[in-house]
């Protein structure tokens, strides 16, 4: 009762304010306990304080299954009416089926790279810009705003030098770049999505690199992936990308693990291709589809953590899937399903 009266003393912009520090899957819960707070929950005012809450998203591993980084559970995908929009800077030739139907169909030879979502976009809007890039020595790209009454994949810039493969894409903070790897030869892109012009960033790419993930966090570009030799992947670091006077480099700002290590790996070092990546908000999870392998890496505290393994994925569920990040939405509080 003392704890009741204390909280229940609280001026209610004070209430506000302590309510939207907690994540939206911690709210639920909470609007069930009275009256009083699901009035607060469901206000306008409320929903205005609300920003994304990087323990909030779930991970998808299948069409079945999500990681919760919150509760650090594997758990049944959170169902809903039709599958939501995916903000997911990850290569993949699925994104969403609900929501590309509506737009023309890719361009020829070409994949989506990333879908970016204005920071603006409030939790009951619906627009992003779509990236797709061609395959093959000369690589194009093209962009699409869903914002446009009669949208179209707009022909932008050609990638600078010939690339075998590009690895997944990072958004900037701002939303006006993305960071895309390199491969064959590695190298850091950035692609301007205002002008449509690709360019190649001066840094040297750490030697050995395989298996590598970009993610932005705190305004920093961060990449994690496997340091290789003679063909045997030997560790897992992560990097942050250093700006200086005379010119940037990567530093190393940790290294997984051994025991993690050992349960990523699982005594098949050479199978370290089969791994996929996904980030949100400076947490990044590994994933090995071959027996079901799960770590999570926070760049908050720079912790690593192994997670259950994940039992009954096929490997066309996981290659069609993983890489994706579901996010609830304000509407939730008001007892619709919505997921963004």
């Amino acid at each position: 009762m003392a704890a009741a009266c204390a909280w229940d003393a609280l001026p209610e912009h004070l209430q506000e304010r302590i309510l939207s520090l907690l994540p939206l899957t911690a709210l639920l819960p909470v609007a069930a306990t009275s009256r009083a707070l699901r009035r607060i929950l469901r206000s306008p005012a409320f929903h205005a304080l609300l920003s994304p809450h990087r323990l909030d998203a779930f991970f998808l591993l299948s069409p079945r299954l999500a990681f919760h980084p919150l509760s650090r559970l594997v758990l049944p995908m959170p169902q809903v009416g039709s599958p939501p929009i995916v903000s997911s800077a990850s290569p993949s030739h699925l994104v969403t089926a609900d929501s590309l139907l509506r737009l023309p169909p890719l361009p020829a030879s070409s994949y989506l790279l990333a879908v970016v979502v204005p920071i603006s976009s409030s939790s009951s809007c619906r627009e992003y810009t779509l990236v797709a890039v061609t395959t093959g020595a000369d690589v194009r790209s093209y962009t699409l705003d869903s914002a446009d009454t009669s949208p179209r994949w707009a022909p932008r810039g050609e990638l600078p030098l010939p690339f075998a493969l590009l690895g997944n894409a990072a958004v900037a903070g701002d939303r006006r770049q993305l960071f895309v790897l390199g491969r064959g030869p590695d190298a850091l892109l950035v692609f301007d999505l205002a002008t449509g012009h690709w360019g190649v960033l001066p840094v040297a790419m750490p030697h050995g690199l395989t298996t590598a993930h970009l993610f932005v966090f705190g305004g920093r570009l961060f990449l994690v992936g496997g340091v290789e030799r003679f063909g045997v992947v030997e560790r897992v670091l992560v990097w942050r990308l250093e700006d200086s006077e005379v010119a940037a480099e990567w530093t190393e700002v940790g290294a997984m693990l051994e025991e993690v290590f050992d349960e990523l790996v699982a005594g098949r070092h050479g199978s370290f291709w089969h791994f996929q990546a996904a980030d949100r908000m400076g947490i990044v999870c590994l994933y090995n589809a071959v027996d079901g392998s799960l770590v999570m890496f926070d760049a908050a505290d720079g912790e690593w953590t192994r997670l259950s393994r994940v039992a009954g994925l096929d490997a066309e569920e996981s290659r069609q899937w993983f890489g994706h990040v579901m996010e609830p939405c304000v509407e939730l509080l008001l007892g619709r399903r919505c997921w963004g």
